[in-house]
């Protein structure tokens, strides 16, 4: 029996509140009179147009503080989501990865363990089915959250894998927060997306923006239906574990496939172009992981396309994953 390989994941959705950074005022102390010089006696100012001309002055001060901070805020203040396509390209890049490459990878990723997807209820487990041309199909459901590393490390296997059996018309760039471990991975967002495929239907909800204006919170997003909302509940990850990954209600995976670490200081173009060399290791971990997803969507959908599923690398996945082979 294969060792238990680790799982890589991420709880919570948003980091906590910090105070407001401007003190409080303190009070103005009174001021003491002094005594009159000899000669003629100058006219004093009374006491409360003193005071008054103070807080007027603390509050133009004041004021120039928020102006200097609001100058001096990063663009992550913004509440407006702005959609940032990925190029055409770049998309076919990965849906362009040589069988070859997958077949040489199969599921061997020795430099970075890859978790594999879990049966969730067996044959007997209701099929999760939608239909987008009249025709159900089994729903392949991703959950994430713009700012999360793990969910930014999880769309990478995940995009290749369906890339396999549709292919993306829209797609948009995205990289995790700046501010949680694992920075600035460069991945895509979901939120948007559009794809066609003949075997399946993929959902996805980007639950939280990868905007933090106040610094206290992500932005919402996007907020699950009621079925896939109970798919989330279903894994027993919680609704702020990203990412979730549920093939039609018979596979799914919480987290990562693998280590973040993977993909740390590259771009988009750099970990797409590394997918056409098995010898690599981040191309080891992605199509590793890409045919273990595959393999899972070749159970529900009947086996189609025949090229893909009968492939050497998705019948070393069926293996392991104790998925029988097509027939």
């Amino acid at each position: 029996m294969e060792a238990r390989r680790p799982r890589y994941r991420q709880d919570g959705a948003a980091p906590p509140k910090h105070g407001h950074p401007l003190a409080n005022l303190t009070e103005l102390m009174s001021l003491t009179a002094t005594d009159p010089a000899p000669g003629a006696t100058p006219r004093q100012i009374p006491r409360r147009y003193l005071a008054l001309g103070l807080i007027v002055v603390a509050i133009i001060l004041l004021g120039a503080l928020v102006i200097v901070r609001d100058n001096s805020s990063p663009s992550s203040t913004s509440t407006v989501e702005t959609f940032n396509p990925a190029s055409s390209s770049l998309v076919s890049s990965m849906a362009s990865v040589p069988t070859s490459a997958f077949d040489t990878v199969g599921v061997d990723s020795p430099a970075n363990p890859v978790t594999a997807p879990q049966p969730t209820g067996g044959a007997t487990a209701p099929l999760w089915e939608a239909s987008d041309d009249g025709a159900p199909k089994p729903v392949v459901f991703f959950y994430g959250a713009e700012f999360a590393p793990y969910a930014a490390v999880e769309r990478w296997p995940l995009i290749v894998a369906l890339s396999r059996f549709g292919s993306f018309s829209k797609l948009g760039l995205m990289q995790s927060s700046a501010t949680t471990a694992f920075a600035d991975l460069s991945t895509f967002t979901f939120w948007q997306q559009a794809y066609q495929s003949k075997y399946l239907v993929f959902e996805s909800v980007e639950r939280y923006s990868s905007l933090n204006p106040t610094g206290a919170r992500y932005l919402t997003l996007e907020t699950p239906s009621g079925r896939q909302a109970a798919a989330v509940a279903g894994a027993g990850t919680g609704a702020t574990t990203f990412a979730f990954v549920d093939v039609a209600n018979r596979w799914a995976l919480s987290g990562a496939s693998f280590s973040p670490t993977v993909l740390a200081g590259l771009t988009q173009d750099q970990i797409a172009g590394n997918l056409t060399t098995p010898a690599a290791p981040l191309t080891q971990a992605v199509l590793a992981s890409a045919n273990e997803i595959t393999a899972t969507i070749c159970a529900v959908d009947g086996d189609h396309p025949d090229s893909v599923c009968e492939s050497k690398g998705v019948l070393a996945a069926d293996a392991l994953l104790h998925i029988a082979a097509p027939a």
